[in-house]
């Protein structure tokens, strides 16, 4: 119950201001931040149609997560688990996304950036990125001979750009040690122009290792927040002002 003479009126105009300043919720937003702008609160699995109601994709399910300030895309894929490499022969992975590559690659486009991890545990198993026999593949099929961590720098893992690799900082990788010992390269590939990954080959394998290729996630790109939240502003002013207006006469009388 409204205090201080609040009637039908009142609360009809707020609902028509309501409705013509907010942005509508909406379950086939663009982008996980429309989504969130919509009015969701909850991190959870939201329908998004990437590239409008006039566009050809179609809509499709991904992970949002609104728990911090930035709001995250997750796009899972069904090779998440931990993978064992075993020895001999040559080892092949296709990554298989939820949605198609075409609806992923729109939304790593509209992002401000994307991240996706990469891990490689090995014993007696050299990656020798440098030596192209190890590598994965981008959504147009090109090779990428570089693992997590490396940046745009070619035949190498983050310890090779990085010159801490052990036991030698002059390897390219961990695992190109090739020794007896439980190795490790990792880190993320943040590249917009080759994410997704959608094949990871590792050939001629020697000894052991375990294959880890994480979700993609992407940060939204926040260029039309200024003009949702400029509605979402006038909105609580106009609401304000009209409450006051009603409210004041009551105030006055006492």
């Amino acid at each position: 119950m409204f205090p201080y003479g609040c009637n039908s009126l009142l609360l009809m105009k707020i609902a028509i201001i309501s409705a013509i300043v907010s942005p509508q919720a909406s379950s086939q937003q663009p982008s996980c931040l429309g989504t969130r702008l919509s009015g969701a609160e909850d991190s959870g699995s939201y329908t998004l149609d990437v590239d409008g109601q006039e566009g050809p994709l179609a809509e499709f399910n991904v992970y949002c997560d609104f728990s911090g300030l930035d709001t995250m895309t997750v796009l899972h894929h069904n090779s998440e688990d931990r993978i064992r490499v075993s020895s001999g022969g040559d080892f092949h992975l296709q990554v298989g996304y939820q949605g198609s590559l075409e609806q992923i690659q729109a939304v790593v486009q509209k992002s401000a950036s994307c991240q996706q991890f990469l891990r490689y545990e090995c014993r007696n198993s050299p990656l020798r990125l440098a030596e192209n026999i190890s590598w994965w593949e981008t959504t147009t099929n090109t090779r990428v001979y570089s693992w997590g961590g490396a940046g745009r720098q070619t035949g190498q893992c983050g310890c090779g750009v990085q010159q801490n690799c052990k036991p030698s900082p002059d390897q390219s990788c961990n695992c190109d040690a090739n020794d007896t010992v439980w190795r490790t390269d990792e880190g993320y590939r943040t590249d917009l122009t080759t994410l997704p990954v959608v094949n990871v080959s590792l050939t001629a394998r020697e000894g052991e290792g375990y294959l880890t290729v994480g979700p993609l996630v992407c940060v939204d790109e926040s260029e039309f927040i200024p003009n949702e939240w400029w509605q979402i502003a006038l909105g609580t002013a106009i609401l304000v002002f009209a409450a006051l207006l009603t409210f004041m006469p009551a105030f006055i009388r006492k």
